[in-house]
């Protein structure tokens, strides 16, 4: 059933309107309202899919990766004389050829990664960073106020990761001084339960990383 689904997702179309269609497109958008973007700004996009909701993003200086080559495909027919795409996992040796970014999106990526490649992201995104920028991720999650219908949709989301605020929290907590969220429960139309985590001031330089993996939820 797993893998009908991602083939059935991998077609553009029907993920876009299946986002639309649940209610997650407004998910990103109001992480997107969260970040303030401002004109000019850089912004990093780690499992940015078919990124259409780019958009909203405004005039940034844009760099999206993810591993779907159908997704990247599109975005670049769309959008390509105004941002960079890449088919590719984002890496170390990206750092050296990216400029300083002011923000950071992980939209339904984190609870897709093991432990360690949640890690191996974050310390990532921390070096990546330009002064006084944010990271921000969006995730399924379990949180005890959930319903019935929530808790369904955590156990049975495509992520294998799914965890609890408090769980999320920790790993950003170990790369950034500065952590914070919520969880939303009101955003998608079917009941479902978000953590929503603002990163930010990276803590002293770690061990160098050599790759994550870039999903996408």
């Amino acid at each position: 059933m797993l893998s009908a689904a991602k083939r059935l997702l991998s077609n553009v179309h029907l993920y876009v309107l299946l986002q639309k269609g649940l209610g997650a497109d407004r998910l990103r958008y109001r992480c997107l309202d969260r970040l303030d973007l401002q004109p000019g700004e850089v912004v990093l996009d780690i499992g940015c899919g078919p990124a259409y909701y780019f958009e909203r993003l405004g005039d940034v200086r844009y760099y999206g990766f993810d591993t779907s080559a159908a997704y990247i495909e599109h975005a670049n027919r769309r959008w390509g004389d105004r941002a960079e795409f890449r088919c590719e996992v984002f890496t170390e040796e990206h750092l050296a050829v990216l400029p300083p970014v002011d923000k950071i999106l992980l939209f339904g990526l984190l609870h897709h990664l093991s432990d360690d490649q949640s890690r191996q992201l974050l310390e990532l995104c921390s070096r990546a960073l330009a002064p006084g920028g944010t990271v921000i991720s969006v995730d399924t999650c379990y949180e005890p106020g959930q319903g019935r219908i929530s808790r369904w949709m955590s156990d049975n989301d495509r992520g294998e990761f799914v965890r609890s605020p408090e769980e999320f929290a920790a790993f950003g907590r170990e790369f950034f001084d500065k952590v914070d969220g919520e969880v939303w429960n009101d955003v998608t139309r079917i009941p479902s339960s978000f953590w929503m985590m603002r990163m930010g001031t990276p803590t002293r330089a770690r061990s160098t990383t050599r790759e994550v993996f870039s999903g996408r939820g």
